[in-house]
């Protein structure tokens, strides 16, 4: 599988983080077939036709829409680029966190490592006046650098997360808070870190030195879930990754996933998709012909 990586001096000076408008922009290319990048990034479109399949969901691209992509993840794109008019945000994760000396600051972010909502959303035309006002900013800024520009660039940076952080959150209703207890972005680090050996609600309170009901009630308030349906939420999506993208057999994933058995796998995806692990992949295979 392709995997795109960031080029940090792409200017001539480095920047770990581009912002480009799909209109002013003559390399603008949408991989259709499925690959990954080493860097975040925001496919913001003002006006496009197409989709996006991100993690295995296909999307229908609609006005004003954002699409959300953590590192590694994975998706393909079906877009016309007639009439395209949007922006292309991508950014390294240090950009910010190492600045405001926070690695959590991606984790706090409901729109980034979601796997309970989709990592999409879309906005009225009067909010996506006020995200385009600021984007064609640092455009504008990378376009003229000067010495103290990435202190701009990254303020108006943090500002446009933190906004969209603010509408996607609206939009499914889950809190926006981002400076709530450490320990619930801890937790989603955790899982990222973790998911394919530790399964249990429990062993995450050990690592993060607190109970379960403790977890349970800060995890409930920020995302709307409890932690064994974060935990298990974010399983499925791994399952889901492996059938969709690799040729391992149930056998295979099952063991890589640690599951013990094929058949604990099984029951278990059964229970959350309510169809088999074989039946799933021969679905999805079918679709993509």
């Amino acid at each position: 599988m392709r995997k795109f990586v960031f080029e940090n001096r792409k200017y001539g000076f480095e920047l770990l983080m581009d912002l480009h408008t799909f209109e002013n922009n003559s390399n603008v290319f949408f991989e259709p077939t499925p690959h990954t990048c080493d860097f975040f990034e925001i496919m913001i479109f003002e006006q496009a036709s197409g989709t996006i399949e991100l993690n295995g969901k296909v999307i229908d691209i609609v006005d004003n829409s954002f699409f959300f992509i953590c590192p590694s993840q994975k998706k393909s794109c079906n877009i016309e680029l007639d009439n395209i008019k949007g922006f292309h945000l991508v950014f390294k994760d240090n950009f910010l966190s190492d600045f405001f000396d926070d690695k959590l600051f991606a984790y706090r972010l409901q729109y980034f490592y979601n796997y309970q909502n989709p990592q999409y959303f879309h906005v009225n035309n009067e909010e996506y006046k006020g995200i385009q006002f600021v984007l064609n900013e640092i455009i504008t800024e990378i376009n003229n650098y000067q010495n103290d520009s990435t202190h701009i660039i990254r303020s108006l940076l943090y500002f446009s997360l933190s906004k969209l952080n603010r509408l996607y959150s609206k939009f499914y209703t889950i809190s926006p808070e981002t400076q709530s207890n450490s320990k619930v972005h801890k937790f989603k680090e955790l899982l990222e870190s973790n998911i394919r050996k530790i399964h249990k609600v429990s062993t995450y309170c050990e690592l993060l030195k607190t109970d379960r009901h403790q977890l349970n009630t800060m995890v409930k308030a920020h995302t709307g879930f409890t932690s064994k349906q974060i935990i298990n939420n974010r399983l499925l999506q791994e399952i889901k990754t492996e059938l969709r993208y690799s040729t391992k057999t149930i056998a295979e994933i099952a063991y890589i996933l640690n599951f013990g058995e094929p058949n604990n796998l099984t029951r278990f995806f059964n229970k959350l998709e309510g169809i088999s692990p074989t039946k799933f992949r021969e679905n999805y295979q079918n679709d993509r012909t």
